[in-house]
């Protein structure tokens, strides 16, 4: 096992090929003050890199690579306060890049019986709060991207392949969260503003999701369970809520397309569909309105 706890000043340490682990390199790059730093590489590891780079105080960085093949795990932490872990284990050709600045944000990502897949986290400001978990897939990119202060961003991509999963929050106080399952996904969440919060889960093949939240306290949420539906949401304004269900009958069909746009406060909209290539258009602007579309 390669396993490197780093506490002074300045430090650069680089290992390989230790403990009957073949191949595999750690560097770990710290300066400033209280700051602590762990790689950790074992001995059924091969031909993995980690590197990771604190400057300023009290920061933790931890990244675990576990029957694990030519993947990377590149963590970087500038600031005060900021923590991150990364868990590769038993997959191949993955790679992890963690990158935080201000004070007291958290990032954590997990690969899993992965292979061929990216996780990405930028996180910049107070309190945010980021993971990205891929397990038992193949070839899926995740990106989350925070500025500002203590949002919640959530992605999972779970015996998902080559899907595609993207969280952008600038503001304050967002959640968003993005679940994946099946083949071949995209998914896109844009919050900014205050107190705005998204869920997407998708299943089953092809499904395509994007929401845009612009102003405080909107809600929105997607769920795609059957093949090759296409949801967009773009809510502007304050406390708007948007719902929609895109299924097939009998665990088949789909093809479904649904389009909200929002512009005002407290409008709602809901659509469910069910069946084959159903399509739904909605449009609100003002305040209070309330719309609801059932196929």
């Amino acid at each position: 096992m390669n396993r490197f706890t780093v506490l002074p000043l300045v430090v650069l340490f680089t290992t390989s090929g230790l403990a009957n682990a073949a191949g595999n390199t750690s560097t770990l790059e710290q300066s400033g003050s209280s700051n602590t730093a762990l790689a950790d590489q074992n001995s059924a590891a091969i031909d993995n890199n980690i590197e990771i780079f604190q400057s300023g105080s009290l920061h933790n960085a931890e990244a675990d690579q576990r029957d694990e093949i030519e993947s990377t795990i590149y963590q970087v932490q500038r600031g005060t306060l900021n923590d991150s872990y990364s868990l590769q284990l038993g997959g191949a050709n993955n790679s992890v890049l963690i990158f935080q600045s201000g004070t007291a944000n958290k990032a954590k990502t997990y690969q899993l019986s992965t292979h061929n897949s990216k996780a990405i986290i930028r996180q910049g400001g107070v309190g945010n709060v980021a993971e990205i978990q891929q397990h038992l897939g193949s070839g899926n990119n995740s990106v989350i991207e925070q500025i500002g202060s203590v949002h919640g961003a959530f992605v999972g991509q779970y015996a998902s392949f080559d899907s595609e999963a993207y969280i952008f929050q600038e503001g304050s106080y967002h959640d968003a969260i993005i679940k994946q399952e099946g083949a071949g996904h995209y998914a896109s969440i844009q919050q900014m503003g205050a107190s705005n919060s998204a869920d997407i889960l998708q299943r089953d093949m092809h499904n395509e999701a994007d929401i845009i939240q612009n102003g405080d306290g909107n809600a929105a949420t997607i769920v795609q369970v059957s093949w090759y539906n296409s949801a967009f949401v773009n809510q502007d304004g304050y406390m708007n809520s948007a719902n929609i269900m895109q299924s097939g009958a009998g665990g088949f069909g789909g093809g479904h397309l649904v389009i909200v746009n929002q512009s005002g406060g407290m409008n709602d909209a809901t659509v469910i569909q069910s069946g084959f290539s159903e399509s739904a258009n909605i449009t609100q602007t003002g305040y209070g309105n309330k719309a609801v579309v059932h196929q």
